[in-house]
């Protein structure tokens, strides 16, 4: 019988849940960087706005903790952990190699750049003035803001460019957040699950240290999970929307799902 998780051709739609603050705040981070680049990539003025928008996010979030610092943490445990791997049955040694200069060289980069925000974000007016009027319900419209507007219609080619090196200053988090959870993610090995009659429940490893659940399915299921859990235990209700003007209300049947909890660890 073909399983879901031996099916790689099956069309799934995946579900994240971090199970620490410190994976929760980088696939945030992780998420703002890939809005960024599709702002970046596009040719209209609701691109960049996106873009810019992403961006002042992904200040706030930098500001709001240490978050160079956790990752540079991150970074390090993975490395450590992924070395004593090398030369076991089943390891392919050209991709850890690959990964761990990677990693050794997003650390690096890290820690020689300059405490706090790069420097063309700390005294960045036009920046700032944009993040003052964000925090008002459409407070960065043309009238607000006429210097923003201008700059919202000069040619794709300068917005994409400036855009591009505000970006730069931060190359070396968006790179390491991204390593992280890429191999956070590869880290698991898929499990069939059902949840009967739309609910399931799992004791966690305790000894184990899971960082992150993932629950894939079809995506042509009409409903979806709803993810708790810590170290000990996780819990999943499948919820389904009658419509989009009521509550989410959990299915009556069996589910299939696949389940991945990702940790890294030596063997």
């Amino acid at each position: 019988m073909q399983t879901m998780a031996g099916n790689p051709t099956k069309d799934l739609i995946t579900y994240e849940y971090p199970l620490n603050e410190r994976i929760r705040t980088l696939l945030r981070l992780n998420f703002l960087f890939e809005r960024v680049e599709f702002g970046k990539t596009g040719n209209s003025e609701w691109h960049a706005r996106t873009a810019v928008d992403a961006l002042l996010d992904i200040i706030d979030l930098l500001t709001r903790s240490d978050v160079r610092a956790e990752l540079q943490k991150e970074l390090e445990r993975q490395r450590s952990t992924l070395s004593q791997l090398r030369g076991l049955p089943g390891v392919k040694g050209q991709q850890l190699q690959t990964v761990l200069e990677q990693a050794d060289r997003v650390s690096k980069a890290l820690r020689e750049a300059p405490p706090g925000l790069p420097a063309s974000m700390r005294d960045n007016a036009f920046l700032t003035a944009i993040s003052q009027r964000a925090g008002v319900l459409g407070g960065t419209c043309a009238f607000d803001l006429p210097g923003y507007h201008l700059w919202l219609q000069s040619p794709v080619t300068e917005r994409q460019a400036l855009i591009k090196e505000w970006l730069s200053g931060f190359e070396a988090i968006s790179e390491g957040s991204a390593l992280v959870l890429r191999v956070l993610r590869q880290s698991a090995d898929p499990i069939d699950e059902v949840a009967a009659g739309g609910s399931y429940n799992a004791k966690l490893d305790p000894n184990t240290a899971i960082q992150m659940l993932r629950v894939r399915m079809d995506r042509t299921t009409q409903c979806f999970p709803e993810i708790s859990g810590s170290r000990h235990f996780c819990t999943i209700r499948f919820l389904h929307q009658p419509s989009h003007g009521e509550r989410p209300k959990q299915v009556d049947h069996d589910v299939p799902f696949i389940l991945e909890r990702c940790v890294i660890q030596s063997r």
